[in-house]
């Protein structure tokens, strides 16, 4: 069996649609997880530069996940923005979400 050694929230946007800025509420807290830092850098977007971090986290099959949610670390609280979410090795028990670290 999988140990997991992170717990995480998650947020859904509750925005009516068309808003612009997004309105995250709790859907889930205290979910068991991994979380790996696969990769960071700095994207140079117009004459800006935005710092991005690839994230992936693993996690057991849960119900109702979208690419509209994000993860919130317990302990951090570092918040990450879903951009994929994949079943692991085919089978439906453990998924991986492909995520991005939001940087404040």
């Amino acid at each position: 069996p999988v140990t997991y050694r992170h717990r995480v929230k998650i947020l859904r946007d509750d925005s009516a649609d068309g808003d612009v800025d997004p309105n995250y509420v709790q859907y889930m807290t205290g979910i068991p997880c991994n979380i790996v830092q696969i990769t960071g850098g700095e994207i140079y977007r117009g004459k800006q530069i935005q710092a991005e971090t690839t994230t992936v986290i693993e996690f057991r099959n849960l119900q109702g996940l979208s690419t509209e949610m994000i993860f919130e670390n317990l302990i951090s609280n570092q918040q990450y923005l879903i951009r994929r979410i994949l079943e692991h090795h085919g089978r439906d028990r453990v998924l991986i979400a492909e995520a991005t670290e939001v940087v404040n």
